[in-house]
């Protein structure tokens, strides 16, 4: 049975460098000796999240259910489902593996969520409601001053470090 994990939630617009900023924040957290698993939320992908056309898609096509592609350094199991399967669902999966888990997306299952939001992507609002934010990571000085004003952290876009210690204390971790 899965033991319960911290899962620390990152949202915002699509396109606006959420997985960049991540995935330079994760490689600081397993500098650190965190074990960090990641559950992405793919929303755009009415075939699901395996490559149309490739053998794995066309056995799952055919009919198998699951389907295991392997490869020499890893695997992936690709499974077809009757709905979506929920942020805690998917944790439950990889909790006994990590210390750590951050979920990019999932805004409707998060309580709280770190923002990203990019003025320079040409985005003119932010995602989420103030109540929703517990941090944000932005270029926008008006969202800036706005998340400040609220008593929460804002980061830059170059923030990496300091998002890495703002999760590990929102996690429990430092």
């Amino acid at each position: 049975m899965a033991h319960q994990v911290p899962v620390i939630t990152v949202v915002g617009w699509s396109n606006s460098g959420k997985t960049t900023f991540l995935t330079e924040v994760v490689r600081i957290l397993n500098a650190r000796g965190v074990r960090v698993g990641v559950v992405k939320h793919h929303g755009h992908a009415p075939d699901g999240v395996d490559v149309v056309g490739k053998d794995s898609w066309k056995y799952a096509h055919a009919g198998a259910n699951p389907v295991v592609l392997s490869a020499s350094s890893q695997y992936a199991i690709f499974r077809t489902v009757e709905q979506e399967a929920t942020r805690e669902e998917l944790v439950a999966h990889i909790a006994d593996e990590v210390d750590l888990v951050i979920a990019e997306g999932f805004r409707e299952e998060a309580d709280g969520a770190i923002e990203l939001f990019r003025e320079a992507a040409g985005h003119d609002t932010p995602k989420l409601a103030p109540e929703e934010r517990i941090a944000a990571i932005t270029d926008s000085e008006a969202l800036a001053a706005e998340v400040r004003a609220e008593g929460k952290p804002v980061f830059g876009l170059t923030g990496f470090e300091g998002v890495a210690d703002f999760i590990l204390r929102k996690a429990g971790l430092a």
